[in-house]
């Protein structure tokens, strides 16, 4: 596995330094959101982690190779498993069983300014996610990123497979809900597609609470709770 290093503690960032969508979780599928539809503030600063007090795992795709590169960020989350009639199914314990569901996130990171740095929240209170990671299977053999390309979706963009990227792990404690990830991919000579990607964990733990603009986890918590959970793009 790619080493994963802490970064120190932060107690914010400039809104207009981090671009970021969220996507929430409906039946109908994921929907995108840029914060700035949430709250806009003018020289003040928002939390980097969803956590402690948002449900969210932030999953921050970096760009720092002067092309355009686009991130295929994966997560597995466990839900609730229904039978044909829609009632969710016990085990012999008496214990709601679950099942896991994959869902990929095509994250495209322009060249330069705030389009190199695109996140995406995935909710993870009633869902857990367990896993996250780069590539649609999660598998070391799949297409991780593609590098340069000028298609709307980077269609034109150079297949890379990072090698020993591997999925972090809930059960391994790589990370929590409430954490930010980052996949950080920069220029390296010698190796494929001339670019390897490191992975980062902001703990959500160690997120202060006071800051001098509103928390833009929060905000999002809240539109999702008062819509019932899904919010259109």
């Amino acid at each position: 596995m790619t080493l994963m290093k802490r970064l120190h503690r932060r107690s914010g960032l400039s809104l207009l330094a981090l671009s970021v969508f969220a996507a929430s979780i409906p039946a109908c599928g994921t929907s995108f959101l840029n914060p700035a539809f949430i709250n806009t503030t003018t020289g003040g600063q928002f939390p980097v982690t969803p956590g402690p007090s948002a449900a969210f795992v932030l999953v921050r795709a970096l760009n720092e190779t002067g092309v355009q590169v686009e991130f295929f960020i994966t997560i597995e989350r466990e839900v609730l498993r229904p039978d044909d009639d829609g009632n969710f199914v016990l085990d012999d314990q008496g214990n709601l069983r679950t099942e896991p569901v994959r869902e990929t996130a095509r994250v495209l990171t322009g060249e330069t300014g705030l389009a190199t740095d695109i996140g995406v929240l995935f909710p993870c209170g009633t869902s857990p996610v367990t896993l996250v990671g780069l590539g649609e299977n999660l598998l070391p053999t799949d297409r991780h990123i593609a590098v340069g390309g000028g298609g709307a979706a980077g269609a034109t963009g150079v297949g890379v497979t990072v090698e020993n990227l591997n999925p972090l792990s809930l059960a391994a404690s790589n990370f929590n809900c409430g954490d930010t990830i980052i996949y950080r991919a920069f220029r390296s000579t010698g190796t494929p597609g001339g670019v390897l990607v490191s992975t980062f964990l902001l703990p959500g733990s160690e997120q202060p609470f006071d800051f001098n603009g509103p928390s833009t986890f929060i905000e999002y918590q809240d539109l999702l709770d008062s819509a019932g959970g899904e919010v259109a793009p």
